[in-house]
């Protein structure tokens, strides 16, 4: 009983929290239908039987990040989506899909934790269908020797889609367009990670520039297979921004292997 008060108490807040936003700001996102205290009942009764982990989302800077809401008609009924990752430790081990009922009456979620995945809620066989297909879970890394980004950029598909990544991407630090152009700069990396999103393999190479600190300046790129073509997301000086639009699934497995941990950053790649 306790503690259930205490999530209760937690739901007030919430909703106070969500009132306050701008409705503009809200459109859309699981910030917009937390304004209505059904769904605040729904979600917090739901994430009490949740792994602690999934209770940032609760939080007005929860450690999550939140893609749009999406629709599934499921046996006639129209239900809404929300995904979302916990950068617990790296935001691609912790994700989680909502599934509300029409008007926010009830809720479900799927989880993927470390790439396992399991079910809040007691959702049906076509509910659990449909929250596993929109999980994004890794797939297991393949125990093999992978490059550095100054290794594959030397091929000619990569370096082509480097280049067509830097003359799409606007005003660029010089640093990163240099690290992108194989021109000659200090820098340091990590050898690509292996990850799938929906079947196809991807290469993130990650890297940070050595003129500026590894905790707030990096950029994290990724390469469709063969070198076909090339997203990244750059950290400047502690600002974030997007590199060839990615979509949501590669931008959040991207922001994941930003690590500001610069014991990561062993190789030098630049001179």
């Amino acid at each position: 009983m306790r503690r259930q008060f205490r999530w209760i108490v937690m739901a007030a807040a919430l909703v106070t929290m969500w009132v306050a936003c701008s409705p503009a700001m809200a459109i859309g996102y699981l910030s917009g239908v937390l304004q209505k205290p059904a769904y605040v009942q729904a979600l917090t009764g739901l994430l009490d039987k949740a792994p602690s982990w999934t209770r940032e989302i609760l939080k007005k800077n929860g450690a999550y990040v939140s893609s749009l809401r999406s629709t599934k008609d499921i046996d006639g009924t129209t239900y809404e989506l929300f995904h979302m990752c916990v950068r617990v430790a790296k935001c691609i081990d912790t994700s989680i899909v909502l599934m509300f009922a029409p008007n926010g009456t009830q809720a479900w979620a799927g989880l993927s934790e470390n790439g396992v995945v399991s079910y809040v809620g007691a959702p049906s066989e076509a509910q659990q269908a449909v929250l596993k297909r929109e999980l994004y879970v890794p797939g297991p890394v393949p125990k093999v020797t992978t490059p550095y980004l100054f290794e594959v950029i030397k091929k000619p598909a990569y370096a082509q889609a480097s280049k067509n990544l830097i003359e799409h991407a606007g005003k660029l630090p010089s640093w990163a367009r240099d690290v992108l152009a194989k021109n000659d700069v200090a820098y340091n990396s990590s050898p690509a990670e292996l990850v799938d999103i929906h079947g196809i393999t991807y290469e993130v190479f990650t890297v940070c520039a050595k003129e500026y600190s590894c905790a707030n300046t990096h950029l994290a790129v990724m390469f469709a297979p063969n070198g076909t073509q090339a997203w990244g997301v750059l950290v400047h000086e502690g600002e974030m921004s997007y590199l060839g639009a990615p979509s949501e699934a590669q931008a959040a497995v991207m922001r994941g292997e930003l690590d500001p941990d610069e014991r990561k950053w062993g190789l030098p790649g630049g001179k």
